[in-house]
């Protein structure tokens, strides 16, 4: 007897009235459409204390029927956002009700490809109280990676934009490489490979501190070259399909990868590591490119 084939992992969005919710109910439908997967839409109602003006105005009872109301209407219109994107997508819909936003959308996307947020909301009331103060808890709480959408200033005809990827020498940038090349082959988008190059940091100096040791500033370059090289080529082995080019630019991980995403479809990004393309725990990098990338980005864990 043949075991019947596990559904596929989809792709799942938080959202809630703001068009840049909307805006990333479009990029996943489009996302989980590419990779054959279903979309799944997720409406967190905030705790009662996120509600005190509205908890003054209506009973327990009104108040849990008004936000009930709310969440369905922000899903129906997610859903028509998302079956315009892509016609013909599976598309689900889920209520949270109780408990901390940020870990009941990690918890409902546990068994997701990707989930996706938007980048952040404006003007308080139930907006703020969805994701705008919520997205870097949803980015630490979530176990699988996190799409932070905002809309790419690049834009373009003919060949797509690429997958930008921030490596350093460190291990768990891999699983960063990995997922920009996914990324690339859903998107069927070429990876570009960015490593920022801190000439003063790498031979121990700060800026404007002495004369450079530019023997020794060769030496590190190319063994941490070297380190790049073999952290990237056994994951493009395979993506066979997914051409591949890198840029390498002596400046700070920030500046450059935030000037790298204003080229780019996506930015991925690891949430940790432990090379100078690091700032643990969203720390430098990953909290700075949340608020300054200039594309959606891809946090990976």
């Amino acid at each position: 007897m043949t075991t019947p084939a596990s559904p596929p992992a989809p792709v799942t969005v938080g959202v809630d009235e703001s068009d840049e919710a909307l805006g990333a109910v479009a990029w996943a439908a489009r996302y989980a459409d590419a990779a054959n997967t279903g979309l799944r839409l997720v409406h967190a109602i905030a705790p009662v204390e996120w509600m005190f003006g509205a908890a003054v105005a209506f009973s327990p009872e009104g108040l849990g029927a008004k936000l009930s109301q709310h969440a369905d209407e922000v899903l129906a219109r997610a859903t028509t956002t998302a079956r315009e994107a892509a016609p013909g997508l599976s598309v689900q819909t889920q209520v949270l009700d109780g408990g901390a936003v940020a870990e009941a959308l990690a918890q409902a996307a546990a068994d997701s490809l990707l989930l996706v947020i938007a980048a952040g909301s404006a003007g308080g009331g139930l907006r703020e109280a969805m994701l705008g103060g919520h997205v870097t808890r949803t980015v630490l709480s979530s176990p699988v990676p996190v799409v932070v959408w905002r809309a790419p200033e690049a834009t373009r005809t003919g060949p797509p934009l690429p997958v930008a990827v921030g490596v350093d020498e460190s291990e768990p940038a891999e699983r960063a490489v990995r997922a920009a090349f996914a990324a690339a082959a859903v998107l069927r988008a070429p990876v570009q490979v960015a490593h920022m190059w801190e000439t003063g940091a790498a031979v121990g100096l700060g800026y404007g501190e002495g004369p450079t040791d530019w023997p020794l500033e060769h030496v590190l370059k190319a063994e941490q070259e070297q380190q790049i090289t073999a952290l990237v080529a056994p994951v493009a082995t395979d993506f066979p399909h997914v051409h591949q080019v890198e840029v390498r630019t002596d400046t700070t991980p920030i500046k450059g990868l935030t000037e790298v995403s204003g080229s780019a479809q996506l930015l991925v990004v690891g949430s940790r590591g432990r090379g100078r393309l690091a700032g643990a725990v969203l720390g430098s990098v990953s909290q700075a490119l949340l608020h300054h990338a200039r594309c959606p980005l891809l946090v990976v864990h």
